[in-house]
């Protein structure tokens, strides 16, 4: 328990300190193989204590209250062995409020399970062959963060998270492996992610072949935000600071076309990823990462503001037992104006692409990428025409965001990304 006596201790002990409780509550239920696998409720409560005193900072964690000042105790011992850190904690000021949906109280362990049981029975109805494994979850958050400068706030937080997995196993034996996820605030419907499993597995049943070369491609959201990631770990203070980053010392330089914007904003209303202010204390504010093609803002803690010389963009992130490192909360690609339909139709012949593999073993320094073709469909005269085995993608992610794109008006989350359909009109393709 943070009290007044632990307050006042390391007042008079430290240069600065702040102490961070994170406590939580889950119930997730999950099916495997058809069929319910586990109910479970989850329960966590933990502090970390970050002190600096004369320049070091030393730190520390317990899951036990009773335990914290023992905890604090092993952070000042710690401190004399510390990094060197000159940077100043944030004092209290205005916050926005609670992310906190109270809809999420409508989550009903037994109605998760009839919903699970319902996108099951639909899919084995029309596939019968298939095998699904289902996820949904409730998870509520609260944070308080204390600090030595008079800051202490907290705030909760509601995640409903659903992830639908299918694999389908052909005569030859052969198997394709489909997977549809999201994350809200509150409780939701599955029949929208159901609906494009279905979608995506009809297109599965026949497969299709194309020559190798320069080919158009079509990326969906899920695809195209997993090639975003590669630009994005580029605007990481952290990477910039170290000289990893293929940005270092491009701030407000112009390398994409004039079609690229994103954003980060941890205050977007309805994203299980808002909070109003982040892991330091440091108020949450929307800001443009790259706009209309350039760079604009490297993300960063207290750290590494304080290392590159710039204001910290209140992205820090941290657990109880870890130490602050910038990240991102919800990243917003601005869409485009043409239908995602409309650019499918508009395909002479090309790639459709949805889930890839191998894209971790990409040079985020160059921008360079590789990625085997996990679920990727050929595309002939604006229609579909099955499922491409056995092929891949690459290219350089850098040269293809500075040229000729579109993206569409639609936009779909992936993971805590909000993206649009995005076509290339050449990407290198093998198979």
């Amino acid at each position: 328990m943070i009290d007044d006596a632990l307050i006042r201790w390391l007042q008079g002990t430290t240069r600065w300190f702040d102490i961070i409780e994170v406590s939580g509550e889950s119930d997730p239920v999950s099916f495997k193989n058809n069929r319910v696998h586990s109910l479970q409720f989850k329960q966590n409560l933990g502090y970390g204590v970050r002190v600096n005193i004369q320049g070091t900072t030393g730190f520390s964690h317990t899951n036990d209250p009773s335990g914290l000042k023992l905890a604090a105790e092993r952070a000042v011992a710690m401190a004399a062995f510390g990094e060197r850190e000159d940077f100043e904690l944030p004092p209290d000021g205005e916050v926005a409020g609670d992310p906190y949906d109270p809809a999420i109280g409508e989550y009903d362990v037994r109605r998760e399970m009839e919903k699970g049981e319902e996108v099951i029975a639909a899919l084995r109805r029309e596939f019968p062959a298939v095998t699904l494994d289902l996820g949904m979850s409730r998870t509520v958050s609260t944070v308080r963060l204390v600090n030595s400068r008079g800051f202490d706030r907290s705030y909760r937080s509601s995640q409903y998270s659903a992830g639908i997995s299918l694999t389908h196993v052909f005569p030859d034996g052969s198997k394709v492996d489909i997977w549809e996820g999201f994350s809200s605030q509150r409780p939701e419907p599955l029949e929208e992610p159901a609906a494009r499993l279905r979608e995506k597995l009809a297109h599965s049943l026949r497969t299709a072949s194309c020559s190798h070369g320069r080919i158009p491609v079509l990326f969906t959201p899920r695809s195209f935000a997993r090639l975003i990631g590669i630009l994005l770990s580029g605007l990481n203070g952290k990477s910039v600071y170290k000289g990893i980053s293929p940005f270092t010392e491009k701030l407000g330089a112009r390398l994409f076309s004039p079609s690229l914007t994103i954003e980060d904003d941890p205050t977007l209303p309805g994203s299980p990823y808002s909070f109003p202010f982040d892991d330091e204390g440091v108020p949450a504010a929307r800001k443009y990462l790259v706009r209309e093609g350039t760079i604009a803002t490297f993300i960063t803690d207290l750290k590494y503001a304080s290392l590159l010389k710039t204001d910290p963009t209140g992205n820090a992130s941290r657990g109880y037992s870890t130490l602050p490192a910038p990240s991102y909360s919800s990243v917003l690609i601005r869409e485009g104006t043409t239908p995602m339909a409309g650019m499918l139709r508009g395909m002479k012949k090309g790639i459709l692409v949805d889930q890839l593999i191998g894209l971790g073993q990409s040079n985020t320094l160059t921008g360079d990428f590789s990625g085997m073709l996990d679920l990727a469909f050929l595309v002939e005269n604006g229609e579909i025409a099955g499922r491409i085995k056995d092929s891949m993608i690459t290219d350089n992610i850098f040269s293809l965001l500075a040229g000729e794109f579109a993206l569409s008006r639609e936009r779909l989350q992936s993971g805590s990304m909000l993206a649009p359909w995005a076509l290339f009109p050449s990407v290198n393709y093998s198979c």
